[in-house]
């Protein structure tokens, strides 16, 4: 190598600076270092309060991150990055003393001009109402983990979701990141640690996770002495899909995307329930008879693992309806 060469190279190679380099073309690809995969969790928050009195089927609502994602010991994404959701069903209060309803999905986080899908959340709560084994029920859940609500608010009837109200999603695909650095200790406290539970907790009836790709509803009436002769048909497009007598469950496979199941107990009142099914989770759902008019009226709410291992020492599992 010619001398002046060699000296060119190695004044070039003193003057490098990798920070600088980082600001010209091509850096920001070497920056997109990191991979979130599919399934990742994310702890994320609503920013409005959302309630049924406000808000109706089909409305979006605003959310943020409340904790850092943190793969590999590296911040992809920062607490506070925007997202949006959508109510999957607000409902008021009905005849035959039925509570309202409010479920909320999540769908997206913001990142610049990038929509980062998400699945797998589901907020959901009945409000206060006239029925026969309690006055309000308990909230969603999904195989992810306990939702872990903070602070949820039933005033009246209605049902309200306050501003901060937190619950676990995952990343519905697996997306590449620029590293936004090291996760600092407060950070890596503020992600916490989160970790699929066992599938069955002591003493629970179990459940095997849906096929590969595929969601599943685990529908469940809890034993009790008041309408002991009543039951009640769960249907999705007027195709039946099980019996709920007293004491009864059954767990129906679907596809994923937005579903409509209605229950009918003659002669009084149907009642339906929207549900966003998302792949490779398990959603719960109670049947429950309120005080009607003349007898007890159908009312589908959404529930949570731990309702159903509660009643579980009560539950028989009853036949599906054959395609």
């Amino acid at each position: 190598m010619r001398p002046w060469l060699a000296l060119a190279l190695i004044a070039a190679l003193a003057s490098f600076d990798p920070a600088q380099a980082l600001t010209r073309p091509g850096a920001a690809r070497a920056a997109h270092c990191c991979l979130a995969p599919a399934g990742a969790a994310v702890e994320v928050e609503l920013i409005d309060p959302v309630s049924t009195r406000l808000y109706r089927t089909g409305d979006r609502v605003l959310l943020r991150l409340a904790a850092p994602l943190i793969v590999d010991g590296r911040v992809l994404l920062h607490a506070g990055t925007p997202g949006e959701g959508e109510v999957i069903e607000s409902s008021r209060p009905g005849f035959g003393g039925k509570a309202a309803k409010l479920v909320l999905a999540a769908d997206f986080l913001r990142l610049g001009d990038r929509r980062i899908p998400l699945r797998g959340l589901q907020l959901a709560a009945a409000g206060k109402g006239n029925v026969m084994p309690a006055e309000v029920i308990g909230l969603s859940g999904i195989v992810l983990g306990p939702i872990g609500f903070v602070g949820m608010a039933v005033q009246g009837d209605n049902v309200e979701f306050p501003a901060g109200t937190k619950a676990t999603a995952e990343l519905a695909a697996s997306v590449v990141l620029p590293s936004l650095g090291r996760a600092t200790s407060d950070e890596r406290a503020l992600a916490g640690v989160m970790a699929r539970p066992a599938p069955v907790s002591d003493g629970g009836l179990v459940i095997a996770p849906p096929p590969k790709g595929m969601g599943q509803v685990v529908f469940f009436r809890a034993h009790s002495l008041l309408g002991t002769g009543q039951w009640f048909n769960v249907r999705e497009n007027g195709k039946a899909l099980g019996k709920l007598t007293n004491g009864a469950y059954f767990v129906e496979t679907v596809e994923p995307g937005l579903h409509t199941y209605t229950a009918t107990e003659e002669p009084e009142f149907k009642d339906s329930l929207k549900l966003q099914i998302d792949p490779d989770h398990t959603y719960f759902v109670e049947g429950i008879l309120t005080k009607g008019v003349v007898i007890g009226a159908a009312d589908l709410t959404p529930s949570d693992r731990a309702a159903f291992d509660k009643a579980a020492g009560g539950l028989k599992q009853t036949e599906t309806a054959q395609p």
